[in-house]
């Protein structure tokens, strides 16, 4: 495994955290049934992506460092203000693609910069980005 392997690996794990991090903080807020069965599947989708990733990295001999507790603190109060006063399904929906989205963004840059990364990494980068904009596609029925 080459550093720009690690490097999208990495990309992909952090991601996935995030991503997990933040459907798990706003899921309470979730009244409407459809919209939890989708960020419950965008949650699964990201913890096999995080679980893949980094055993991916472990057997690398790369051990992926998870987000630090004032970045998660940050990040949750965060979401915590921003459904404070609008808890509606399309916020909330509005929210996750506006998230989603930077992450499609974050890894797109990062798929750019790994020029030189194994073929199977590039492709399992880009089915990532793929499975988080079918999320987005998905999440637009919840927009008023």
């Amino acid at each position: 495994m080459n550093n720009d392997d690690k490097e999208l690996l990495g990309g992909i794990f952090k991601l996935s955290e995030t991503g997990m991090e933040s459907t798990k903080a706003v899921m309470p807020k979730v009244k409407e049934q459809q919209l939890k069965n989708e960020l419950q599947e965008q949650y699964n989708d990201y913890c096999e992506a995080k679980s893949k990733t980094e055993q991916a990295l472990v057997d690398a001999g790369v051990f992926p460092e998870e987000p630090g507790m004032l970045s998660k603190a940050a990040m949750w109060g965060s979401i915590q203000l921003k459904t404070l006063a609008e808890q509606s399904s399309d916020h909330i929906a509005e929210m996750m693609i506006n998230g989603t989205t930077m992450g499609i963004v974050d890894l797109t840059k990062h798929l750019g910069a790994c020029q030189n990364a194994n073929k199977s990494v590039r492709e399992y980068a880009q089915s990532f980005i793929r499975n988080e904009e079918r999320h987005i596609d998905n999440l637009k029925a919840f927009l008023a």
